[in-house]
């Protein structure tokens, strides 16, 4: 068996498409506890291009410091076939189809031990699409939302790769009324995934539409507290998964996630700020939902392996409409 493999790499901070290569590597060996992966297809988050621009200065120690990564390997999310599985390994096989996420993903090969079997009615592109994303909305609606059934819920930003899985969850889950806010492009998509109500916000002030909600989900990061506490009654919960970019060099757009957070909490109003957590039995909830046809990826575009460049630095422009997936093995 070969000993390198082909994975997308970078050295220096920068913009994608000036420090992002496609390079010979080392390829992984298993651990005991430890899959194996042959890298199908993997997609990019917005976490990725952070990790490949650092927009945000005092976040970039974390990631190595201020002059360059402490890794040169990129990427979480993927799909794949187990090419081999460690000694202390159950449930899987090589031959398996699987999904999962794993640092350093955007590779030929992954080693990883957070993944689940892909459902046969799924491809390798929409599973691939599923782990980062789908993980936040879940965990955004039930750990940090509440959400109990019957209830009202607003996903605010229902495109992109959080988004369309937001919506989605949230009537697996029972709410009883989901309302979807996106821009005009994004409407007709957003309709079909089930919302009861699409706002277009280029049309239309949901925080002025006189509904109220009892939970916001808020992925767009772009409407103030002022605003939004409009549509919150007391007892209602905002959960804010991102926000948009912006200027500030130092912290980039977690400003505007602090200053709601504080502001929200000052009002005595429930709100929570996360970083999603991979384990495996959330994998196993969304494999179920994708089984059931009750969770489907969207999928916006998909880009052969030599253009990973292209795909972070369109991420990076915060516009994608749904998931941008990269193919790395046919």
């Amino acid at each position: 068996m070969v000993d390198t493999m082909r994975a997308a790499v970078r050295d220096r901070w920068g913009a994608p498409e000036d420090v992002v290569r496609i390079d010979r590597v080392p390829r992984p060996e298993p651990e005991p506890d430890q899959v194996l992966i042959s890298v199908r297809a993997v997609s990019i988050n917005r976490s990725d291009y952070y990790a490949v621009a650092a927009p945000m200065l005092l976040l970039r120690p974390m990631q190595g410091g201020f002059r360059k990564p402490k890794s040169p390997l990129l990427g979480g999310d993927f799909s794949g076939v187990v090419e081999a599985v460690g000694d202390d390994v159950g449930g899987f096989a090589p031959g398996d189809e699987v999904f999962g996420s794993r640092t350093g993903a955007f590779a030929e090969y992954a080693a990883a031990r957070m993944l689940a079997h892909k459902p046969a009615n799924v491809s390798f592109e929409q599973a691939a699409a599923v782990p980062g994303g789908a993980l936040t909305a879940l965990q955004a609606l039930r750990d940090h939302g509440g959400l109990q059934k019957g209830q009202r819920v607003l996903v605010n930003g229902a495109s992109g790769a959080v988004g369309p899985y937001a919506v989605q969850i949230a009537k697996a889950l029972g709410a009883g009324r989901v309302t979807a806010v996106c821009s005009t492009r994004n409407v007709d998509q957003t309709r079909g995934l089930g919302a009861h109500r699409v706002i277009d916000y280029t049309q239309e002030d949901f925080t002025a539409a006189g509904e109220s909600y009892d939970l916001i989900v808020d992925v767009a990061g772009a409407t103030p507290w002022r605003k939004l506490s409009r549509v919150l009654p007391s007892d209602a919960t905002l959960v804010i998964v991102g926000s948009q970019a912006n200027a500030n060099r130092l912290i980039g757009p977690l400003g505007h996630v602090a200053r709601t957070a504080v502001a929200a909490r000052l009002s005595r109003r429930k709100v929570a700020v996360f970083v999603a957590k991979f384990n495996r039995p959330d994998l196993e909830l969304l494999r179920e939902l994708l089984a059931s046809g009750q969770m489907r990826p969207v999928v916006e575009r998909v880009y052969p392996f030599e253009q990973i460049a292209e795909a972070l630095r369109v991420m990076g422009e915060g516009h994608a409409r749904a998931k941008l997936v990269v193919t790395v093995q046919a």
